[in-house]
């Protein structure tokens, strides 16, 4: 009976993976397994390893990638969107250029300020 409910569990925490991985919305499937460093040396693998245990979430900090076009940052983000769904977390991924259509449209339709004073609340 354990063993039934181990694997029920198991099988749970999976089924919830794939949804949040389904809901965050990814262009393409990458890992940091297949990214090859040795191709980007400029890059510092262990740096960008680090973000992939999903800490900085937890901390409630940014994590931010500026590099020059071509070194991979779109692969790392989807790598790192990944892991943090393999941890539960919800993820939305999106381009920087749908994030400041949306934000311009919000302000345009004057929801944006809407949005910023519904989120400065204090809680209650």
């Amino acid at each position: 009976m354990q063993r039934l409910c181990e694997l029920e569990r198991i099988d749970r925490e999976q089924r919830n993976v794939e949804r949040l991985i389904r809901m965050a919305r990814f262009s393409q499937v990458k890992s940091l397994d297949i990214f090859d460093f040795a191709a980007r040396a400029s890059i510092n693998k262990p740096l960008v390893l680090e973000p992939a245990r999903c800490e900085w979430i937890e901390k409630r900090q940014n994590c931010i990638a500026l590099e020059p076009s071509g070194t991979g940052k779109t692969h790392v983000a989807l790598a790192l969107g990944r892991a943090a769904c393999q941890k539960g977390y919800n993820v939305a991924f999106t381009t920087a250029a749908v994030l400041v259509h949306q934000l311009m449209e919000a302000r345009d339709e004057r929801r944006l300020a809407e949005r910023r004073y519904r989120g400065d609340a204090a809680p209650s």
